[in-house]
């Protein structure tokens, strides 16, 4: 790489300038910059222009600057020069007096291109809008022409830190990274750059400055590799602090005068201890990094294998688990779909969009009910063929997340298989792309990620795009050992007693039948037809917790068989399933009910009445309740809570779903439903009539209320203007949310607690059976049009999340523990979007808080009253331990875990049932319990399979295992066919 031209530096005890290399003694310099050369802020500090003159004056030599703010695209389409950028403490060289950029007399012009395009080549056309298919390289052609110059020099900013974190500050391992883009791939796209525009203006002097390489390579093993990032940066832009322009600054004075910094600088106290201690040693650094002949970015070097050390010894007996021991709180999971904010898998793709097909010319035209309705979709719903007159299908992911979801920003990568074209859309910024693999940043906000595919299989063979992944980058390593839940998630519900699956089931509405038309583990999302059971069984056991399932309601006697087949094989024999059919059947909302009514006035005609929809229901439910017992046979006591759902506001429906008399008349013998059931559940939801015909009159009331309660608190401050409008804005609801919190106490929930709760625990009691709760919580939302009513809206979602809730929730949760034979309360949901359709998500994103959550949280760690049976330790779960960059012993727990190595030669210790281990670079041993022959070993892909009859470890860059059984015995992974 040619840094500068014809620089070179001989270190002799003092610098000393080589020759021929001649200094410059004056720089008219004309800037096309941004941010990266200019931060705006309170001091003319963060400026490379500012200490450039000030390096300049120390060095006795004659500087004078002028520019223009903004980027290549900008500055190519504008007209000639203008110089409408100057810099404080700095001299202009375009005076009053004179009229043309020719006049001035530049001799050198410098470019800083964005830092958020080099995921293109230079001489590849920008995204968006670009009629004239525009290009870095033409527009700097384009630059270089309008504003010509004996020398042209391109300023090598520093990348966009977003990318790589998730917030500011970076942590280690992110700042690392990053520090590492800079010096490779980054700076490798400024190296093509360069060369194409040397050989574009052959006219001219062409030289690169390496700012971000050398500037990267300075904070990780420089002179300032202790220095805080936070004495650097101020943001994930990033911006700088006056420290980091000082620094950009020297390195471009380098380049610029080609000669040696000045030992004699004036160093203020803005500038970082570190800095002005080591000024010398920076000094010194810059000029090695300058003289260098460096051709080629910098090569990774594959790790090194060697002897691995002795291992410490054994950290002793592992931890019996994390979390909480005997949690007492049950809640539903929202529903899996690209809008959601639950994002509860590592795997983005598992959240997608069903495929959309484009017709050519518009969005849309063909959709995923009639792609698979023509054969496009292959058994796990991937596009093996674009349909005639269609251009493209598309699916999406990240749909409209909310900006506070800071843990989504980051840096992601996109890998497929198969033949074809792919590309991606909307919010997603592409750093970089090659067959196979697709590179880019994300932050939260409105709008989609897009993936497109335009062509798949060209050749006809079979080879069409297939096996999408979607993963953040700080989450490669966790799916490579196996991992298939988002940590960030499994922290929000990890402690929890029950997961309720109805919306991840897609119960309601469902036209699952058949055993064979389930979800798969392979589906290429789980929002096309439902997660699959195995993976339901998976999180029950990754984290602890009993699970509640709700069978389809047109399930066979066959797939309710195969389905508590599998979860009495799968689920960990110290966990309980509840057993629900179907959803609600008394909801005519749903086509469950409508289903059931037509199932009841065919079975039995004439003498079906009103409530034979309810009889059906419960007569089925019966017998999916019966198959269950028969397959866990002599489990059923100890594994198996077969529940029976009713309506809580229609007291005495639940009679004949209990009793169904038109199915006891059909033959002698047949057993009431009732005696089929082990738990009797009703919803525990309150606060439906805020938003209906009767209640809203008095809702907009209260509204109108607290605003003019908020007006006159603005005028009585004094407030004018702007500033009233927004104290108005900010205390719109201040009066009304206890109004509507104290409606509510003396409303639905003092219903809820003092009559409906009571009524069904007699009901649940005499007919000896344990009171379940299956839904529960705020129903606070807009009915009908209503929902339409955008300050009614905005009351709600406020009031949800409010002080004031939580207090109902407190209120709700005691009442319903003191209500006799009452097992765990279920909240509805743990994770969602608030909408004008309702509240559900007791969060509303993975990064939220609230007062809402903050109660029910209180109220898990609360010791459940009904149940001491349990094992000590059952709900308790395992984690995700990392080392460190050098030689770590990891060992976790008796749990689920997953240990991560890093790099270094690690030993990873399992203790688990289940444990995931990946031990980064290095040489990684894996340390397992047992003999090598208690186990099957099989090498798939790059995991390896290490399986027993009660044990199952998957290994991820591991280079050897040892056996507790045989410590002096090494087997070498490697050897493995």
């Amino acid at each position: 790489m040619k840094l500068i031209r014809k620089l070179a530096f001989v270190a002799l005890g003092a610098l000393a300038l080589s020759q021929p290399a001649k200094a410059e003694d004056e720089i008219k310099l004309y800037v096309f910059g941004n941010s990266l050369v200019h931060h705006q802020s309170e001091t003319e500090e963060t400026a490379v222009p500012y200490w450039l003159a000030q390096f300049a004056n120390a060095g006795g030599k004659t500087f004078a600057v002028d520019g223009e703010w903004g980027f290549l695209r900008d500055f190519a389409a504008a007209g000639r020069p203008k110089a409408q950028w100057s810099f404080n403490g700095a001299p202009r060289a375009w005076t009053r007096n004179i009229r043309n950029f020719a006049d001035v007399g530049y001799n050198v012009v410098m470019v800083n291109p964005a830092n958020f395009i080099q995921y293109k080549s230079p001489d590849a056309p920008f995204d968006g809008e670009n009629a004239t298919r525009e290009t870095p390289l033409t527009a700097t052609a384009a630059i270089s022409a309008k504003a010509d110059a004996p020398r042209f020099v391109i300023y090598e900013g520093w990348a966009d830190m977003s990318a790589f974190v998730r917030s500011f500050p970076p942590r280690t391992r992110q700042l690392r990274r990053f520090h590492e883009f800079n010096q490779g791939e980054y700076h490798q796209w400024y190296e093509d750059y360069h060369a194409l525009v040397k050989t574009a203006l052959p006219d001219k002097d062409v030289d690169l400055i390496p700012v971000a390489r050398i500037l990267s390579k300075m904070f990780q093993n420089g002179p300032l590799k202790d220095i805080p990032v936070e004495a650097l940066y101020v943001d994930d832009a990033p911006h700088g602090t006056p420290t980091l322009y000082f620094l950009a600054a020297a390195i471009t004075y380098v380049g610029l005068y080609e000669d040696a910094l000045p030992s004699d600088m004036n160093l203020p106290d803005t500038l970082h201890p570190d800095l002005r201690a080591n000024y010398d040693a920076v000094r010194a650094f810059i000029h090695a990094e300058m003289g260098q002949k460096q051709t080629t970015a910098p090569t990774a070097v594959a790790p090194k294998k060697v002897a691995v050390a002795k291992p410490a010894p054994n950290a002793g007996t592992p931890a019996p688990g994390l979390g909480l021991e005997n949690p007492s709180l049950g809640m539903g999971v929202s529903v899996v779909a690209d809008w959601s904010t639950q994002n509860a898998f590592i795997d983005l793709m598992k959240s997608a969009r069903p495929w959309i097909g484009h017709v050519p010319g518009q969005w849309g035209g063909m959709s995923a009910e009639d792609l698979d309705f023509g054969g496009f979709f292959d058994e796990e719903g991937w596009i093996w063929g674009i349909p005639p007159k269609i251009e493209a299908v598309e699916t999406f992911i990240l749909t409209d997340q909310p900006e506070q979801s800071s843990s989504l920003t980051g840096r992601y990568r996109l890998t497929y298989d198969g033949a074809g074209e792919v590309s991606l859309t909307g919010r997603a910024r592409v750093q970089s792309r090659e067959d196979g693999e697709i590179w880019f940043e994300y932050r939260p906000g409105d709008g989609v990620v897009g993936i497109r595919i335009d062509q798949t299989d060209p050749m006809r063979t079979g080879d069409y795009i297939n096996n999408i992944r979607v993963l953040r980058e700080d989450h490669i390593a966790l799916h490579e050992a196996g991992l298939i839940f988002n940590p960030d998630w499994l922290d929000k519900v990890g402690d929890l007693r029950v997961l309720r699956f109805m919306d991840w089931m897609q119960t309601n509405d469902s036209r699952v039948s058949e055993w064979g038309e389930r979800p798969l583990v392979s589906d290429f999302s789980y929002a096309w037809r439902g997660v699959p059971v195995e993976v339901m069984v998976a999180l029950g056991n990754r984290i602890g917790a009993d699970i509640w399932v709700t069978l389809p309601h047109q399930a066979t006697n066959n797939y309710a068989a195969e389905f508590a087949r599998m979860v009495k094989r799968d689920l960990h024999p110290d966990r309980k399933v509840f057993v629900e059919y179907s959803n609600e059947l008394w909801n005519f909302t749903f086509e469950q009910a409508n289903w059931a009514s037509e199932k009841a006035v065919e079975r039995w005609g004439e003498k079906a009445g009103d409530d034979a929809w309810m009889q059906y229901a419960g007569m089925r439910a019966a017998e999916i309740a019966r198959i269950w017992e028969w397959e866990f046979g002599s489990e059923t006591k100890d594994r198996l809570v077969r529940v029976v759902a009713v309506h809580t506001g229609w007291k005495g429906l639940e009679q004949v779903q209990l009793e169904a008399p038109l199915w006891l008349e059909e033959a002698r013998g047949n057993p009431a439903p009732i005696t089929a059931f082990d738990a009797y559940a009703v919803s525990g939801y309150f606060g439906l009539e805020l938003g209906s015909d009767e209640g809203a009159e008095k809702t907009l009331g209260w509204i109108n209320t607290s605003m003019q309660s908020a007006l006159k608190d603005a005028m009585g401050q004094g407030l004018k203007r702007a500033a009233m409008q927004d104290y108005v804005r900010d205390h719109l609801f201040d009066a009304a949310i206890p109004l509507a919190a104290e409606a509510l106490r003396n409303g639905s929930l003092s219903l809820l607690t003092k009559d409906l709760l009571p009524y069904h625990a007699r009901v649940a009691k005499e007919n000896g059976l344990a009171l379940a709760m299956y839904e529960g919580g705020t129903h606070v939302t807009g009915i009908g049009e209503w929902a339409d009513d955008e300050a009614m809206t905005n009351l709600f979602i406020q009031l949800n999340y409010s002080p004031e809730m939580a207090g109902l929730y407190q209120e709700l949760l005691s009442a319903w523990r003191n209500t006799e034979g009452s097992m765990f309360f279920n909240a509805y949901s743990d994770v969602s979007n608030p909408s004008k359709w309702g509240s559900w998500g007791s969060l509303r994103h993975l990064d939220d808080t609230n007062p809402r959550f903050d109660a029910l949280s209180a109220a898990n760690q609360q010791p459940p009253q009904w149940d001491n049976s349990r094992e000590q330790g059952t709900f308790l779960h395992g984690g995700i331990f990392e080392g460190t960059d050098g030689p770590d012993r990891l060992a976790g727990t008796v749990k689920h875990d997953v240990l991560l190595g890093n790099s270094g030669d690690d030993v990873l210790v399992a203790a688990g049932l289940a444990d995931n281990l990946h031990g980064g670079a290095g040489y990684d041993i894996a340390e397992l319990p047992g003999n090598q022959a208690d186990y099957l070993i099989r090498k798939i892909g790059e995991r390896t399979f290490i399986v027993s009859d009660k044990r199952r470890f998957v290994l991820a860059q591991i280079e050897a295992v040892k056996f507790s059984g045989a410590q002096d015995s090494l087997l070498e992974l490697a050897q493995l066919q």
